[in-house]
């Protein structure tokens, strides 16, 4: 799991954050959906959204973006 930091140059809606954390595991749209009680092409349109907010290519660009920026940050056990 990951925990969510903060970051003055990307400003990202607490839901925003939750796919992230999922999208981060490796989990699809539609298990994010499951989790998160929502469609997945809402998912989708979460990390379209967050994607474009951070300026990556990718979910992999993105992911590897938001944590070099301290957005999230993988949880200490």
């Amino acid at each position: 799991m990951y925990r969510v930091g903060v970051n003055e140059n990307v400003q990202l809606t607490s839901r925003e954050l939750d796919v992230l954390q999922y999208v981060a595991m490796g989990r699809s749209a539609k298990e994010t959906a499951i989790e998160l009680n929502i469609a997945p092409c809402t998912v989708e349109r979460h990390v379209e959204n967050v994607r474009l907010k951070t300026r990556t290519r990718n979910r992999a660009h993105m992911i590897a973006y938001v944590i070099r920026e301290g957005l999230l940050q993988p949880a200490t056990t």
